[in-house]
């Protein structure tokens, strides 16, 4: 059976921040799992430095895997409040905001999507215009919890944020 190296590279990258996650969901430490991500390796802690939708989005860590996809923590608050907790862990991919770029059509959880610039004139990044730029993100949920008027269960948050996607001719 042949393996893609971007499959690899993802999942990994998903694997790796699951770690750091549960290590910060464990201890409530930032600090401890800063320690645990940095004995993982410097340049696997300087990974989780891209910022791939402007401006940054202060509740998110974002790891660039290759091939326009992204891994990443999504915390409760914004990452530098030292009470921030990791809700969600999730991957990315880069592509245009239409059905036909959207990941198997959202089955596999692939529901949300942001642009890659948020105009001014916009008070969310979300959804947009088609074609426009951006990354379909996964949320998986880490816990039971509710946020944003949803109900969140552990696995794949199918209902976060749901951006349905025109076609683009």
């Amino acid at each position: 059976m042949m393996v893609k190296q971007g499959w690899f590279r993802v999942n990994f990258a998903v694997l790796v921040t699951s770690m750091v996650f549960f290590v910060w969901a464990e201890t409530g430490s930032a600090a401890v799992a800063k320690e645990a991500l940095e004995h993982l390796g410097p340049t696997l802690a300087k990974s989780y430095m891209a910022q791939p939708i402007i401006p940054p989005l202060r509740n998110h860590l974002w790891m660039d895997v290759g091939d326009g996809r992204y891994a990443f923590l999504h915390f409760n608050k914004p990452v530098s409040d030292p009470k921030a907790r990791p809700i969600f862990i999730g991957d990315a991919v880069k592509g245009r905001f239409c059905s036909q770029d959207q990941p198997d059509r959202g089955k596999t959880g692939f529901v949300h999507f942001h642009r890659t610039v948020k105009p001014e004139t916009a008070k969310h990044g979300h959804g947009g215009f088609a074609g426009e730029e951006g990354i379909w993100l996964r949320h998986i949920a880490l816990g039971e919890f509710d946020m944003m008027k949803r109900h969140f269960t552990p696995g794949i948050a199918h209902n976060f944020m749901p951006t349905p996607p025109p076609f683009c001719p």
